[in-house]
């Protein structure tokens, strides 16, 4: 018989608040079930009222396109380690804010811009 402080099988080890293996079920879902039911979300939302989700997708897009044409003029002929540094503060900057404000996601956004800068920089 095991003793007062040695694991049961099935036991939580007596703490009651912690969840156990059986209490999660995991939905399996493809990616093509998945691609499916974003469809499905954004076509009901073009229900609502304003213009249709793809052309607030366009219009997002577009502003990120200028954005890192942008970036990448600021950016052009900065040593790679000068380009690195400039994402790494960013992120720091980013995790030093409280997450409620929109400018911590602003500066993730902008990290995340730098990122593909900083990659081909040096792929080559």
């Amino acid at each position: 018989m095991p003793g007062p402080m040695e694991d049961h099988p099935g036991d939580n080890g007596g703490r009651h608040d912690e969840p156990t293996d059986e209490s999660f079920e995991e939905e399996e879902l493809d990616p093509e079930e998945a691609e499916r039911r974003i469809t499905q979300f954004v076509t009901s939302a073009d229900e609502l009222p304003g213009p249709p989700v793809e052309e607030l997708a366009e219009q997002v897009a577009e502003l990120m396109r200028a954005a890192g044409s942008d970036l990448e003029r600021i950016m052009d002929g900065k040593p790679h380690n000068k380009v690195l540094a400039t994402q790494l503060l960013l992120g720091q900057r980013a995790r030093a804010v409280q997450p409620d404000d929109p400018e911590q996601w602003r500066l993730y956004a902008a990290t995340m811009l730098l990122s593909g800068m900083v990659v081909r920089s040096v792929e080559g």
